[in-house]
């Protein structure tokens, strides 16, 4: 079994739901936001998340549906 995963919510700068599957802590993965904002102007969530993906393999961003029962 691997690392633990967490799926992390997140609105970019089009003030949109995003969410995505990571290994990292959350402090890490606001030090990494961190690095990357200072690298562009605005922060999308695919372009972020190719990001996060060269330090955390594992990242993907994961739809998240309703599901009734």
């Amino acid at each position: 079994m691997g690392c633990p995963k967490t799926v992390y919510r997140f609105f970019d700068d089009h003030e949109e739901k995003h969410y995505v599957l990571s290994s990292f802590t959350r402090q890490q993965l606001e030090e990494l936001i961190e690095q990357y904002k200072a690298k562009t102007e605005k922060v999308y969530a695919s372009e972020f998340v190719k990001y996060l993906h060269e330090f955390d393999t594992d990242a993907e961003e994961v739809d998240v549906k309703d599901f009734y029962f």
